[in-house]
Order: C-alpha cells, then sequence, then structure tokens
C-alpha cells in the first residue's frame, strides 16, 4: 500500500509542475489589434567589418493582427543622407518585409526575423552590401521602451560585400542597430 501511495504521490507532484509549466507559457501580443504601426529612427546604422553605414531617416511600417503576437509585414526604409564611413553617399534600397515577433511580456522583447523575399542592398559607387532573407535572427534582439514609445533594434543578420574591401568581408555578420519612435503611442507587448 505504502508504494501506491508514494506512486500517487509522484503521479500528483509530476501533474502540478506540468501545469506550472503550462501557466507560465503566456501567449503575449503586440496591441493594440488591427492597427496600422510605424517608426520613425533618426539613428539607424549598419555595422558590417570596416564598413559603418548610416542614414538620418528610416521607416518601419506594418499592421497588428487580432490576438496577435507579431507584425508578420513590417516594411523598412532608409532614405536621406545614407553614407557608408570613409567610401561615401549611398544609396539603401530595401524590397520585402520582416516579421517583428513579441517574446517576453515583462521585458517587452521581440524578435526580428527576415522574411523570404526581403532584401536591402547598401550601394556607393565603390562597392554594395547586401543583407537578404529568409534569416532568424538571434532571440530577443528588440526591446520596446512603452513610457517613450521606443522601439529599440540590434540585429545580428548575414550579409556580403560585392566591389571594394572598404564595405567589409565578401560575406560575414553585420549588426543593424536603430531606435524607431513608434506611432501608435499605446503599442504594448503584453501577456
Amino acid at each position: 500500500m505504502k508504494a501506491v501511495s508514494k506512486l500517487g504521490l509522484l503521479v500528483a507532484v509530476a501533474l502540478l509542475a506540468a501545469a506550472a509549466v503550462a501557466a507560465s507559457a503566456q501567449a503575449v501580443s503586440i496591441n493594440p489589434d488591427n492597427t496600422a504601426v510605424s517608426g520613425v529612427s533618426s539613428n539607424s546604422n549598419l555595422s558590417y567589418g570596416v564598413a559603418f553605414v548610416t542614414c538620418d531617416n528610416a521607416t518601419a511600417n506594418g499592421n497588428t493582427g487580432l490576438d496577435s503576437d507579431s507584425v508578420p509585414d513590417l516594411a523598412l526604409a532608409f532614405d536621406t543622407n545614407c553614407a557608408v564611413a570613409g567610401v561615401g553617399p549611398a544609396s539603401v534600397d530595401c524590397v520585402g518585409d520582416v516579421t517583428l515577433i513579441a517574446e517576453n511580456a515583462t521585458n517587452d522583447r521581440g524578435t526580428v526575423n527576415l522574411n523570404d523575399g526581403f532584401e536591402c542592398t547598401v550601394t556607393t559607387a565603390l562597392c554594395s552590401i547586401t543583407v537578404a532573407g529568409p534569416q532568424t535572427t538571434q532571440s530577443e534582439n528588440t526591446g520596446l521602451d512603452e513610457a517613450n514609445d521606443i522601439l529599440s533594434a540590434s540585429v545580428d543578420v548575414a550579409a556580403t560585400r560585392s566591389g571594394s574591401l572598404a564595405c567589409g568581408p565578401a560575406s560575414g555578420t553585420a549588426t543593424f542597430a536603430a531606435d524607431y519612435v513608434t506611432d501608435p503611442t499605446d503599442l504594448t507587448i503584453d501577456p
């Protein structure tokens, strides 16, 4: 009889543990629902080997869904005085979308992944840098400061270079960073 009691106790403990794990894996959503969202950055940059690309203006535009944990259609654009430091002026052309996935409501963290068909190319007179999807990036590479309406990103991506070495290695890891002022101003990541 004691063996059955111990077995019953072990089963009960296992069920309680499983219930606790299930309860802690809460759904996360980006709010408000079904809303066009946008961001504007004045400090976007891409660091790739010796190359440091900046643009005075960058935008991100997409849409939230209903009870969704992502913005699957975030279009990025970079314009106004783009340049590669030490090389000269640059144009940045992007096609396709990225996805912003809410991951952690406790500290308002998310992850940006590059969708199939996404490509951004930085072009100068001497060289070009290309970042193309699909790419799964490092976890929790964005943070939303809800009080100040700022979405900060620091995303490592695979990149390639053609032309002069002044635009970095032939292939490798680049880091994109930017702080976007968000609209609507009530954008949140919630459990």
